[in-house]
């Protein structure tokens, strides 16, 4: 069996007003909602846990939400040693509060990555091995999505060699990494919202992505050199890595991912 080689941080903390998901499904949080029968925040953290690759797993979440957190989480195959932290103000500022250097490689996802799994995350755990950079960002190549789902609406980041998907796994390998996490201070989602990417890395960055006349590796060079930490691309061969639950129209595709994969 593979050695555990990270500690994995779960941002689950909502973003402010109540989201409208949130409210559909009857919850406080989004990633509380249910999806083919359980809470999406417990199918996103068994798949950590059960990928062996974390030698400690970090929920992070409002203070008062952190009972309701643990009292979903009971009962996953070694919930009873998740460390629980109050989150942040902003992503950014819930990262740094968490990360320490004796932690690294810290891996970061989030709790609306329902249909992440095991492999995926013991993949992206494996490939940090051949990654010198100071940070690590899964995406998915959009041929990958659209080939299994024409209708994928996702937010794709758009590049002279292609375009590419975020699969919310990020890696901090360094402690220059843990001061790079600073970018999202801003709120992140980058590819949904990319003006952001002007008070995170400047205007020059941010026509330069925008041009999209220079190939992905180039362009995190770019953005790595901006904030002073190198950034290395890990590319995921699975369609549903991108896939987060954000929309009525994305909680209806997982639910029927989820049951079709566990029909068999």
């Amino acid at each position: 069996m593979t050695e555990p080689r990270c500690t994995a941080l779960v941002l689950a903390a909502s973003r402010g007003n109540l989201d409208p998901l949130a409210q559909a499904g009857g919850v406080s949080h989004k990633c509380f909602i249910d999806i083919a029968g359980q809470p999406m925040l417990r199918r996103v953290v068994g798949a950590v846990l059960e990928s062996s690759r974390a030698t400690r797993t970090i929920v992070v979440i409002e203070e008062e939400s952190i009972a309701e957190a643990k009292t979903i989480l009971a009962g996953l195959p070694g919930a009873e040693d998740i460390t629980y932290t109050p989150s942040r103000d902003n992503i950014g500022s819930s990262v740094a509060e968490v990360a320490k250097p004796d932690m690294l490689p810290l891996v970061i996802t989030t709790g609306d990555n329902a249909l992440h799994t095991a492999e995926m995350f013991a993949f992206f755990c494996d490939a940090l091995d051949g990654v010198s950079e100071d940070v690590a960002v899964g995406l998915t190549p959009a041929t990958y999505v659209l080939e299994k789902y024409p209708d994928g609406n996702r937010a794709f980041h758009r590049f002279r060699d292609g375009a590419f998907s975020s699969c919310n796994l990020y890696a901090l390998l360094t402690p220059k990494g843990i001061e790079g996490a600073q970018v999202f201070k801003s709120g992140g989602q980058f590819g949904k919202k990319p003006r952001r990417l002007i008070g995170a890395f400047g205007l020059f960055a941010f026509l330069l992505y925008r041009s999209r006349l220079f190939t992905l590796r180039t362009v995190l060079r770019t953005l790595s050199r901006g904030i002073g930490v190198k950034t290395a691309p890990v590319l995921m061969p699975f369609a549903e890595g991108p896939i987060d639950v954000d929309r009525p129209v994305d909680w209806e595709l997982s639910n029927r991912i989820i049951a079709a994969r566990e029909a068999g």
